[in-house]
C-alpha cells in the first residue's frame, strides 16, 4: 500500500520539485508559460476530458453540488474561528474555500484513479475556478465583470466540452490525436509551475500559515463527508470529493491578495505552509481512498 500511495505522489512530487529548484538556480518568469498553459493546454485537455473521457454528464449535477458544500461550507464554518484568532476574514477565508484543485488535484486524481476520474474531477475544479474569479475577488476587494468569466478559456471549453458530451459529438480521429497530445502537456507544465510558485514565496507569518495549513483540508474534508451524506455518490465520486477537500490553498490566493492589496504576506505564508503541509496531508487520505 506505502509502494502504491509513492507510485500515485511521486511524479506530483519530482515535476514539483524539479521546478523548484530550477527556479532557485535560475531567475525565471513563469508567467508567459501560464498564460499558454490557462489559455491552450488546460481548455484542451478540460474539452477533451469531458467530450471523450466522462461516461456522462448527467452525473454530474450532484457533484458539482458536492463541491459547492465543500467551497462555501469550508468558509461558513471557519468564520467564527476568524473572530477567535481576531484575523481578518477577507484575509483568510479565501484560502480555505478555493484550494490547489488545479495544479495539485487534476494530477492525483489522473495518476491515483485514472482518465475518468480526471474527467470528474474536472467537474469539482470548475466550480472551484468560477468561485476564484467571483466570490474570491470579492473578498479580496476586487471588482468582478461577469462577461470576463465566460471569456475565460477553461469555461468556455467546459461549456463546449459539455455540448459535445451531451449530444455525442466527436471530433474525427485526425483532430483528436493532436488534442490529445496537446492535453498532456498541461499537468506536467501546471506541477512545474507549482514548484517555481512555491520558490518565490516567503514565511513572513509563519503562526498563522500555520493554523491555515492544518484547518484548510481538515475543513474541506469535513465538508466532502458531509455532501457524501447527502448525496447518493457513487464509491469512486466519494474519494474524488475527499480528495478535492484535502487540497491545500490555491497559489492563486497569494497572486490575488497582491494584486488588490489585501494583506498578501499573511496570505502568502498560509499559501506556502499550507502545500508543505500537503506533503503529510496527502499521503494519509490516499492511504485511506485507495485501500
Amino acid at each position: 500500500m506505502i509502494f502504491k500511495i509513492l507510485e500515485i505522489i511521486f511524479p506530483v512530487l519530482i515535476i514539483a520539485l524539479l521546478g523548484y529548484f530550477y527556479a532557485k538556480k535560475e531567475k525565471v518568469s513563469m508567467d508567459i508559460p501560464n498564460k499558454i498553459n490557462l489559455d491552450v493546454f488546460i481548455p484542451i485537455l478540460v474539452f477533451y476530458a469531458i467530450s471523450e473521457k466522462l461516461p456522462s454528464i448527467t452525473t454530474l449535477t450532484s457533484f458539482s453540488f458536492g463541491a459547492v458544500i465543500v467551497v462555501l461550507g469550508s468558509g461558513l464554518i471557519l468564520y467564527p474561528v476568524t473572530k477567535f484568532l481576531k484575523v481578518n476574514p477577507r484575509t483568510f477565508l479565501p484560502s480555505m474555500m478555493f484550494n490547489n484543485s488545479i495544479n495539485l488535484g487534476l494530477p492525483l486524481a489522473l495518476f491515483a484513479f485514472g482518465e475518468e476520474a480526471m474527467a470528474l474531477f474536472i467537474a469539482l475544479s470548475i466550480v472551484q475556478i468560477i468561485g476564484q474569479f467571483t466570490i474570491a475577488i470579492v473578498m479580496y476587494g476586487g471588482e468582478v465583470r461577469l462577461i470576463n468569466l465566460f471569456k475565460n478559456p477553461v469555461i468556455m471549453a467546459t461549456i463546449v466540452g459539455l455540448f459535445f458530451n451531451y449530444f455525442n459529438f466527436h471530433l474525427p480521429q485526425l483532430f483528436q490525436e493532436p488534442l490529445l497530445m496537446l492535453s498532456q502537456v498541461s499537468i506536467p507544465l501546471i506541477l512545474f509551475s507549482l514548484g517555481v510558485r512555491l520558490s518565490n514565496i516567503k514565511f513572513s507569518h509563519l503562526k498563522i500559515g500555520i493554523i491555515g495549513a492544518i484547518l484548510c483540508p481538515l475543513s474541506g474534508i469535513l465538508m466532502a463527508l458531509f455532501a457524501i451524506w447527502i448525496f447518493d455518490y457513487t464509491s469512486l465520486q466519494k474519494s474524488l470529493l475527499i480528495l478535492f477537500g484535502s487540497m491545500p490553498p490555491a497559489v492563486v490566493n497569494s497572486l490575488m491578495a497582491e494584486k488588490y492589496g489585501h494583506d498578501s504576506g499573511t496570505v502568502a505564508s498560509i499559501v506556502a505552509v499550507g502545500n508543505i503541509f500537503s506533503l503529510v496531508v496527502i499521503p494519509i487520505v490516499l492511504y485511506f481512498l485507495v485501500v
